[in-house]
């Protein structure tokens, strides 16, 4: 693991990106950035499940950055 690297760093936040019927995305953020590290490549239905693969999307990406 890099020395500075911090989990911490990185948070998952859901925006509404499109129309109806599927207008969310989730984008992970790391805290200093402008623009995401990461973001979804499909619309969700609602904004909890958007949510929730964005923290599965974030649980991966944290599994690259550590190893």
């Amino acid at each position: 693991m890099r020395s500075d690297f911090d989990p911490d760093d990185y948070s998952v936040v859901v925006k509404l990106r499109g129309g109806p019927p599927t207008p969310w995305k989730w984008e992970i953020y790391c805290a200093g950035k402008q623009m995401p590290v990461e973001r979804s490549t499909t619309f969700f239905q609602s904004r909890g499940t958007a949510h929730v693969a964005g923290k599965e999307a974030l649980a991966r990406l944290m599994d690259k950055l550590t190893y």
